[in-house]
């Protein structure tokens, strides 16, 4: 390479450089060339400046009234039904604005032309006077009267009346937020504001100093600023001080769960996996990056560190173990580098289009540096590689220049909008979404040894799905210039970007327990195994983290938590259906075996009936004379012979030739299509991102999950037979199922009624599944051996039909008892209920 070319091919690169960075450096802050969207919207009071009338304008009078006081029940007959609780309190609050102007305004005319109903109503109020938001569950949509308008001595009202339902706990503050008003200009300067409360008590008053204050009124002038009003109910106490239990059970309970979690853990993680040193070294970096995400929950302020750990460090981790642990190298070519630099182009030219729109950089300049930096990036490509000799190699490498420098440029655009505070929201989710998604690929490729691109392509589609749905990234307003004001929660954390990226940790950790069960459970012996019951017992536990019948208990003094408690009594019941670590029989290694252990079994059985009928008919025959003493003695030792010869029935306690693997999704399918109807009862999950979508839907995985549990270790599990198995893990499941329930049998406030249709809905569902499940099994055993079902189960024996019409029953008793459950038992199996 020349010297010539070569300070070409530097200064080239100088050249594209020099272009990004000047762009960056030059780049107006997006908040002052663009003005917000409500200065753009043309109100019905904004004519130009020749049409003004000063003097008539000012003599607009405006004045709010709200009133707040207890919803009734005909206020709440077109309420949303599923919402309403009456253990908790309904408020009405009724706001009404006037506006009194002189009927030379330009705005009477406007108003008596006539607004579009809603939209323009909603604007005209929320803009014009300012929008006024109120905490608490909406229990209906708000509605809106059509404005009123009236004419006496020269003078034009106009009224806009707004009706509001909300809910709230008992003895939780009300709070209206008086926004300031948006529009200009300004409707009115002043306005007065008259609050009449009705059962409620004014606590506290920020932003302005009251005209008139008395117990049942008050009043006070507002301007274009922000006021907060916030209201306690007058009949409720607040105690002094809460009594607590010397013993706190929700720590205790949450403590030994860690524990017992840790424990299976290092179980099920085996000590080969520990006596590699890049596993070791892995640990220590994730214990010690650990506490540095829960950072923002005691101090916002270093929220930057939590985010710099999770979306920089982690995956940075992640690929140095990859690295280590894989034995192959990731199988990328050129090809895969001009997709992604495609790729990369793109989402830089949707950038580059928002600077645009939003006057970061003019147009001309914007287009004339991006082709400025690409062509010569372009071009310093190709000085470099032209020694290559090979001109497609020396084409591809200028179009990944190219594309690498528009993608910088961007970069640096967007970078440059990040430090002034205005950027478009979801680009931020877009990039943090791109670097978690590095963590699964890695983790992945280490638990696969290899790699493959389709595996990244779903990855990262996934892990777009974990900051956000795909309607919420396609929504118009998604990437406009405000940010929300407020954001999504699970349980009391909001889900931003770096909560849902832990929650996304706490996802894939789940998987790989469950990728782990199906590398262990490839052969039969796998079953006997510490490792995979240890594994099984952490995913059910999991799984039963957080009880599906969430009750707050407030008033009840029983010291029953609501944390952790499901999932130790999951871990109890998942030790004591594994009781067995190795079953008294050898397990049948292949289909023909299996098919024979059936047929001896089939066979056993029928010897055991014949004798069984030996001595019901043997007993008249021998008084009647028609067989003698030595005749039946000799049929019975025929019998005892055969049965003693024939060994021990095993065939229906076997594995039948499976592997556990196999087994355990097959009950898991069956035991979710069993489950299926009672999203009916249970509502269907719902959530904003994959993660917190997952988390709702437990209650649908948590029995499916105990059937995974019967099919990965039918030979372990208590009993001989199917339904025998079945009947035990029906006592396992229903044990853990209702202890999520407690805390809501022992509350005296709910009546017997309420409790006995909860405990019959849950053991109907837990005993559909669990019968059925084994019914299901007897016929898959019997199906995998070649034989018909009627040889185990006859359809003209009432002791053979009687497992199936129990089950019929538990599921007409459980429809009825779901058809007469009211919106209290709703609300608890929903886990939506919360006491006073």
């Amino acid at each position: 390479m020349g010297v010539l070319r070569m300070v070409v091919a530097y200064g080239l690169a100088l050249v594209s450089a020099g272009a990004i960075v000047w762009c960056a450096v030059v780049a107006r802050p997006v908040g002052g060339a663009q003005p917000s969207v409500i200065q753009t919207r043309i109100y019905p009071w904004q004519v130009s400046s020749v049409q003004r009338q000063p003097e008539v304008e000012r003599q607009r009078v405006a004045t709010t009234d709200i009133q707040v006081g207890p919803a009734t029940r005909a206020d709440l007959a077109g309420a949303l039904q599923g919402r309403l609780d009456e253990r908790q309190s309904q408020v009405k609050v009724t706001i009404t604005h006037s506006l009194r102007m002189a009927e030379a305004d330009q705005l009477v005319l406007t108003l008596r032309q006539g607004l579009d109903l809603p939209n323009a109503v909603q604007s005209f109020t929320d803009d014009g006077f300012g929008a006024i938001k109120i905490n608490g569950v909406a229990l209906a949509p708000t509605t809106r009267l059509a404005p009123r308008l009236s004419t006496f001595a020269g003078l034009t009202t106009v009224e806009f009346s707004v009706t509001l339902l909300r809910q709230l706990p008992r003895g939780e503050v009300l709070q209206l937020d008086f926004n300031a008003p948006l529009a200009k200009p300004l409707l009115v300067v002043t306005r007065t504001v008259t609050l009449t409360p009705v059962g409620w008590t004014v606590t506290g008053l920020q932003g302005v100093q009251p005209d008139d204050e008395s117990r049942r009124r008050l009043q006070f002038t507002v301007g274009p600023n922000r006021v907060k009003l916030a209201l306690a109910p007058s009949s409720f106490g607040y105690p002094d001080a809460e009594e607590h239990d010397d013993v706190s059970w929700g720590t205790a309970l949450g403590i030994l769960t860690a524990i017992v979690l840790l424990v299976l853990l290092l179980r099920s993680l085996g000590t080969v996996w520990w006596q590699r040193l890049a596993n070791r070294e892995l640990v220590v970096g994730l214990v010690l990056a650990a506490p540095t995400l829960l950072i923002p929950l005691f101090d916002p302020a270093l929220a930057p560190i939590s985010y710099v750990i999770l979306f920089l460090a982690l995956p940075a981790l992640a690929v140095r173990h990859a690295a280590r642990v894989v034995p192959t190298s990731p199988p990328w070519t050129t090809n895969d580098a001009l997709g992604v630099t495609a790729l990369g182009v793109v989402v830089g030219f949707g950038m580059l289009s928002w600077s645009w729109l939003h006057e970061q950089l003019p147009g001309p300049v914007l287009v004339a540096t991006a082709l400025a930096a690409a062509v010569a990036a372009a071009g310093s490509a190709v000085a470099f590689s032209a020694d290559l000799g090979v001109p497609m190699v020396v084409v591809r490498l200028a179009a990944l220049w190219a594309g690498a420098a528009v993608g910088l440029l961007a970069l640096a655009l967007w970078t440059r909008a990040l430090l002034t505070g205005v950027y478009p929201p979801d680009s931020v989710r877009l990039v943090l979404g791109l670097f978690w998604s590095i963590i699964p690929i890695a983790v992945v490729a280490v638990a696969t040894k290899g790699w493959s691109r389709v595996t990244v392509l779903v990855i990262v589609m996934v892990s777009l799905l974990v900051q956000g749905w795909p309607t919420e990234w396609l929504d118009a307003g998604s990437w406009s210039l405000p940010l929300p004001e407020t954001l999504p929660t699970i349980g009391r954390f909001e889900l931003t970007p770096l909560m849902r990226g832990v929650f996304g940790l706490l996802l894939l950790g789940f998987v790989l327990l469950v990728l782990r069960l199906r590398r262990l459970g490839d052969s039969v012996e796998a079953a006997d195994g510490r490792t995979a019951a240890a594994t099984m017992i952490i995913v059910l536990m999991v799984l039963y983290l957080t009880p599906r019948g969430t009750v707050t208990v407030a008033d009840s003094q029983v010291p029953l938590p609501l944390l952790s408690i499901t999932s130790i009594v999951a871990w109890v019941a998942a030790r004591w259906l594994l009781a067995r670590t190795h079953p008294p029989f050898t397990e049948p290694a292949t289909p023909a075996e299996h098919r024979e252990l059936v047929r001896g079994a089939l066979h056993r059985r029928l010897l055991q009936i014949s004798e069984q009928e030996l001595y019901r008919l043997g007993r008249g025959r021998l008084g009647s004379g028609e067989m003698t003493l030595a005749d039946f003695d000799r049929r019975r030792r025929d019998l005892e012979r055969a049965l003693h010869s024939d060994g021990r029935e095993n065939a229906f306690g076997t594995a039948a030739a499976c592997s556990p693997w196999h087994n355990g999704v097959t009950a898991f399918v069956i035991c979710l299509l069993l489950s299926l109807p009672f999203l009916l009862v249970y509502g269907w999950p719902a959530g904003p991102d994959l993660s917190s979508f997952i988390f709702d839907s437990r209650y649908l995985l948590t029995l499916p999950a105990f059937g995974f549990l019967y099919g990965y270790f039918y030979s372990r599990l208590r009993g001989t037979q199917p339904m025998t198995k079945a009947l035990h893990l029906m006592v396992a499941a229903l044990i853990t199922e209702l202890s999520g329930y407690l805390p809501t049998l022992f509350q005296p406030d709910l009546g017997a009624l309420d409790k006995v249709q909860v405990v019959a809905i849950v053991v109907g569902e837990v005993a559909l599944v669990s019968l059925g499940l084994g019914l299901y099994w007897e016929w898959r055993i019997m199906h995998l051996a070649g034989e018909p079902w009627g040889r185990v189960r006859n359809v003209r024996s009432i002791r053979s039909l009687a497992t199936p019409l129990i089950a019929i029953i538990i599921a007409f008793g459980t429809a009825a008892a779901t058809t007469a459950a009211g919106q209290t038992v709703a609300h608890i199996l929903q886990g939506t209920t919360q006491s006073p």
